[in-house]
């Protein structure tokens, strides 16, 4: 009987080795340049859809005239210590103004553009969050429009 115990204390830590424990791998993280994770639009989803408004041709970008619609995105709050009012999102190529809505409200925003896709979320000012009365502490909706 001693025997048997002991063959299986052999055998056990090769066995070990192979078995997967159901343990699964980190999920990636959408980060941009700035370190921080964003939230993510599913492909085939109406934001992933709207952003596609912004299209590549040919190797380049283009993108609504001026008025144009940009997209929806999940807006985040920005860094609460960075002053005006203000959008980080990957809606945009080059810096320009814009405007956001939300809950029938909007407010003009300068738009900066930070890396990802499209349909990727975006950081907003507590500043235009306030403007739009949108809930900080959510992650609202938000249309986008360059002005």
């Amino acid at each position: 009987m001693i025997k048997i115990p002991a063959l299986l204390l052999c055998l056990m830590p090769a066995a070990c080795g192979e078995i997967n424990f159901g343990a699964r791998e980190p999920a990636a993280e959408a980060q941009d340049g700035d370190g921080q994770t964003r939230p993510q639009a599913r492909p085939g989803t109406p934001e992933a859809e709207d952003a596609a408004e912004v299209t590549e041709v040919a190797g380049e970008v283009t993108t609504p005239e001026a008025g144009g619609r940009l997209g929806v995105t999940i807006a985040s709050l920005g860094n609460p210590g960075e002053q005006g009012l203000w959008l980080k999102t990957p809606l945009v190529r080059t810096n320009a103004k814009g405007r956001v809505a939300y809950g029938g409200q909007s407010a003009d925003v300068d738009l900066i553009p930070i890396p990802g896709e499209p349909g990727a979320g975006s950081r907003m000012s507590l500043a235009a969050f306030q403007a739009l009365g949108a809930p900080v502490t959510g992650l609202p909706e938000i249309e986008v429009f360059l002005k």
